[in-house]
């Protein structure tokens, strides 16, 4: 995967957890490139959909 480059502008990932497209590892490196990650425990891959309050609530504070 290509890495990108330091998050220029307010970044947020959201991901499940565990999440097959973003590993833990991955998202500490996003972390440290300036993109704020938050993970949804017990999520798929469309957490807005099977976990709406939880990805609702990763949210908060951030919009």
């Amino acid at each position: 995967m290509r890495q990108p480059p330091t998050a220029e502008i307010p970044s947020l990932v959201v991901r499940a957890e565990p999440s097959r497209y973003v590993s833990t590892a991955r998202a500490a490196e996003l972390t440290a490139l300036g993109f704020e990650v938050r993970s949804v425990p017990g999520a798929g891959h469309s957490i807005w959909y099977s976990h709406f309050s939880e990805f609702m609530s990763a949210l908060v504070g951030w919009i």
